[in-house]
């Protein structure tokens, strides 16, 4: 037990370093993504070797900072972002046809191309949620390595070409790349505090009661988001509690990467570049065919079809003088209907077929 938990400390210090040198550079979501890569290679290279027998993540202590990040995606669940839900119904109703087109895609390149079986090629598949697509792959017995390297290789791939297809478009360099950053909370509230823990605390209880698929995720998410919606109470999460639970997140997931075969990693890569390349063409040929029917520019529709991260979406959106809040408000519908389906579809379609 002591074993495991200093080592659990060595990975957690190691993740916590290397994401604050990667804050420091243009890395996008460098307090996940920093850990994630640092732990991974350690886990690769050196898991086998220090690591404790058996050893694994302490499990319900990360599911308590996954439950921070389900609250701040819900709490950007807003009124007036409900207002222009219905204010552009066009390009929503389209991300939502894009999503299950890009995930059927990509499902059947991972079944094709990655000969994976059907639990791990259809988490791996997923366009959007990169924790809530590895919580349900490891409840229906996907392999959760596969799917958690499918899906970091996703993020990267888009937040890399994304801003590089677009600064060539218009001549000038964008998002992470243009030195931008998103507007920081730099007051902590008590009362906010407040809402933020028992939103986690009853919001595990719900996902844990309904037995919600990545309940620990969705429930606190679904919560905050009834409560927001109800309220009209703007919660607001410190920086601080966001980067530790990206940092705890990103090493948690690094972790698991233990003994991964190099040619593992290669076909990954092979299969995410095929993907990836495959969704940013389905997503131009959507914003073509809704560009008449939506209030938003060209370039706005492509940003908010991008199956990549919310954050690095809504910096590229910011610097081409785009709304944020409507980008934002894409990414997020989304992440919460790919979160809430996925298991639906799953069960009825999916494990079927097995």
């Amino acid at each position: 037990m002591k074993k495991n938990l200093f080592y659990s400390a060595l990975l957690l210090a190691l993740g916590t370093l290397v994401g604050w040198v990667a804050s420091k550079t243009l890395l996008p979501l460098p307090w996940m993504l920093g850990p994630l890569l640092a732990c991974a290679i350690w886990s690769i290279n050196f898991g086998e070797k220090i690591a404790p027998p058996n050893y694994v993540f302490p499990q319900k202590f990360r599911n308590y900072f996954v439950a921070i990040i389900g609250v701040m995606i819900g709490s950007q669940v807003t009124p007036d972002l409900m207002d222009q839900f219905t204010k552009y119904f066009p390009s929503i109703f389209g991300l939502l046809i894009f999503s299950w087109c890009a995930h059927f895609v990509n499902y059947k390149i991972f079944i094709k191309f990655g000969k994976y079986d059907r639990a791990t090629a259809f988490f791996s598949a997923a366009p959007g949620g990169l924790m809530e697509s590895i919580a349900m792959s490891e409840q229906y017995g996907g392999k959760i390595k596969v799917v958690t390297l499918q899906q970091f290789l996703r993020i990267i791939f888009v937040i890399i070409l994304v801003p590089i297809m677009i600064s060539i478009w218009l001549g000038a360099p964008v998002g992470s790349a243009a030195g931008l950053l998103l507007e920081k909370n730099a007051i902590i509230s008590v009362i906010d505090l407040f809402y933020i823990a028992i939103l986690i605390i009853f919001g595990l209880v719900l996902g844990s009661q309904l037995r919600m698929p990545a309940g620990h995720l969705l429930g606190p998410m679904l919560l905050t988001i009834l409560f927001t919606l109800s309220t009209n109470i703007n919660i607001h999460l410190p920086d601080i509690l966001i980067v530790v639970a990206q940092v705890i997140i990103g090493t948690s997931l690094g972790a698991r990467f233990f003994g991964m075969d190099k040619r593992i990693l290669f076909t990954a890569t092979r299969l995410s570049a095929l993907s990836v390349i495959t969704m940013l063409i389905l997503a131009f040929i959507f914003v073509i065919i809704l560009q008449n029917l939506s209030e938003l520019t060209v370039v706005t529709l492509f940003i908010s079809f991008a199956p990549g991260g919310v954050t690095e979406m809504s910096l590229i959106a910011l610097s081409v003088a785009s709304s944020p809040a409507l980008v934002s408000a894409h990414h997020i519908f989304r992440i919460i209907t790919t979160v809430s389906l996925l298991g639906i579809i799953y069960n009825r379609w999916i494990d079927k077929l097995s």
